[in-house]
């Protein structure tokens, strides 16, 4: 992963409490969280990768 700008690390963190502030439905959730939510939505497999700091990419089969 190539290094970031201080300043393209500011404008994501900017849109990160924007979206916190407009949808107040969101929560952050331990793997084993993700694990019991996409079981129990029907989803038998899930690949869960980290991307950039906090954030990861996550695949649902079903």
């Amino acid at each position: 992963m190539e290094d970031q700008s201080e300043e393209s690390t500011e404008t994501q963190l900017c849109f990160d409490m924007l979206m916190m502030s407009l949808f107040n439905t969101g929560k952050e959730r331990s793997v084993e969280e993700w694990k019991k939510l996409f079981l129990e939505a029907g989803f038998t497999h899930y690949t869960i990768t980290p991307i950039l700091g906090l954030r990861s990419l996550i695949e649902l089969c079903p």
